[in-house]
């Protein structure tokens, strides 16, 4: 394989920020090209069941519970489609990594398919792939409203440096069944050490919470997100920059975020009805042995995993 090659984004991608939050990589907008891809269309039909996914999952901003059947863009053949993009160059051992973010995806080579939009050029020595989910699922799910955002506003600026593009976009793109506009969507890390919330409007990102040991095995060495603008509006929440609280941000419970940003004890956080505080208390600095195997049995399996790792169990 080439020691660079090509990724077409057709959603999150073209959000300024999202590649950089998976690889470190600036994706500025000197750094992609727009293009077209023949033979697709694009919907939703990409579904993903986030009751007990071990590294990801959206929450109902209202009280942090998480969801269930969520949808994502997904990429179907059609003879007589197109759809528009960007292309990425990216280094080809970085694709594990991309891999990674992209799971339940399959990495799909295009560039025969590919024709970039006026004014720009694609180098013809390098491959370019696409992630499609091989399996599509019929049954509608609710997609995020944040999450159809991000590619809508993506489109939009993108199309100054590539007229018609914001057009071609909605021409491309199937309206969501459902939508649901009470979403956060909330990571672990590649490395396995860090909870990260994303703010799907700007691809900032904020840091919950700091694993003493890592969640599982890490499949990435770095951790790119550390180097990602913290949210305005939750930068006093973020891990790495504690600090005079502003207006509490909507995607985060007032009550919740009364708890986590308290003192921090291990007692007083495992017995919050927010998952993520009781989280939080399975990494406290001083945490007794019977509260970890109390919370070992927690309802939530992210907290019986951290609780069954800091008592030095196999998650």
């Amino acid at each position: 394989m080439a020691s660079d090659v090509y990724i077409f984004g057709y959603q999150s991608m073209l959000a300024a920020g999202s590649l950089a939050t998976s690889i470190g990589k600036s994706d500025a907008a000197e750094v992609y090209i727009p293009a077209r891809l023949t033979g697709y269309v694009r919907d939703w039909s990409a579904v993903r069941d986030f009751t007990e996914n071990p590294r990801k999952r959206y929450v109902h901003t209202g009280d942090w519970r998480p969801a269930g059947r969520m949808a994502f863009a997904n990429l179907r053949p059609d003879p007589l489609g197109m759809v528009n993009g960007v292309c990425y160059r990216v280094a080809a051992d970085r694709l594990d990594e991309l891999d990674f973010r992209e799971q339940g995806y399959q990495r799909v080579a295009v560039s025969r398919a590919l024709k970039p939009y006026p004014g720009h050029t694609l180098s013809l020595e390098l491959p370019c792939f696409v992630y499609i989910d091989p399996q599509p699922d019929p049954v509608p799910a609710p997609v995020s409203q944040a999450y159809l955002d991000m590619g809508r506003l993506g489109a939009e600026a993108i199309d100054g440096r590539a007229s018609g593009f914001a057009a071609d976009y909605r021409a491309s793109t199937r309206q969501p069944s459902v939508l649901a506009k009470d979403l956060a969507f909330v990571f672990i890390s590649g490395e396995g050490r860090h909870l990260w919330l994303l703010n799907e409007a700007d691809s900032t990102l904020v840091l919950l919470v700091q694993f003493r040991q890592a969640q599982f095995v890490a499949t990435t060495d770095g951790v790119p997100e550390a180097a990602r603008p913290i949210t305005a509006g939750l930068e006093w929440l973020d891990q790495r920059r504690r600090g005079t609280r502003p207006n509490v941000n909507r995607l985060i419970p007032e009550a919740m975020a009364e708890e986590i940003t308290g003192p921090a004890d291990a007692s007083r956080l495992a017995a919050s009805p927010y998952w993520l505080c009781r989280l939080a208390a399975t990494q406290a600095e001083a945490v007794a042995n019977r509260l970890l195997e109390t919370l070992a049995a927690d309802p939530d399996p992210w907290v019986r995993r951290a609780s069954g790792l800091r008592r030095g169990a196999t998650p």
